[in-house]
């Protein structure tokens, strides 16, 4: 195993991750994950729907929350328990979406951390596409909190 130093976090602590969705990310997540409503994956069934052509999956949006707090803040060692997210507008094919996560608070108990993380996934234009609350387990062998 790896001996890395403890990463060193703080309440305010923010980060971000940001990804341009193509069509062929559609595809992938519809294949992985059974998800192959047409709404996101037929232009000729999207037309006819709200948003008038393909959108992607929300799921796969706010992933990047996820994305981000597993891998930069707070970072590898961390464990997602809990999330409640929102969605506010469509993500299409060929957009840019930034997730921003930010620590807002931390419960501290015996042998790990519970921080509360807000994530906002914002697109090119700064429209706010979803946003989240999350719940990250830190193990105090790999974090600290100052």
């Amino acid at each position: 195993m790896e001996n890395r130093e403890k990463r060193i976090c703080h309440i305010g602590d923010s980060a971000s991750l940001t990804k341009t969705f193509t069509q062929e990310d559609i595809e992938k997540f519809a294949e992985l994950t059974l998800d192959d409503n047409g709404i996101h994956t037929s232009p000729e069934l999207a037309r006819e729907g709200i948003f008038r052509r393909p959108v992607i999956h929300g799921v796969l949006v706010s992933s990047l929350i996820s994305s981000c707090m597993g891998t930069v803040l707070p970072g590898h060692g961390a464990i997602l328990q809990a999330q409640d997210i929102s969605y506010s507008a469509p993500v299409y094919p060929g957009d840019t979406v930034t997730a921003e996560v930010t620590i807002r608070e931390v419960d501290e108990q015996p042998k790990y951390y519970i921080a509360t993380i807000e994530g906002i996934c914002t697109n090119q234009d700064g429209v706010e596409v979803a946003r989240a609350t999350s719940k990250e387990m830190m193990l105090k062998r790999f974090f600290e909190i100052e």
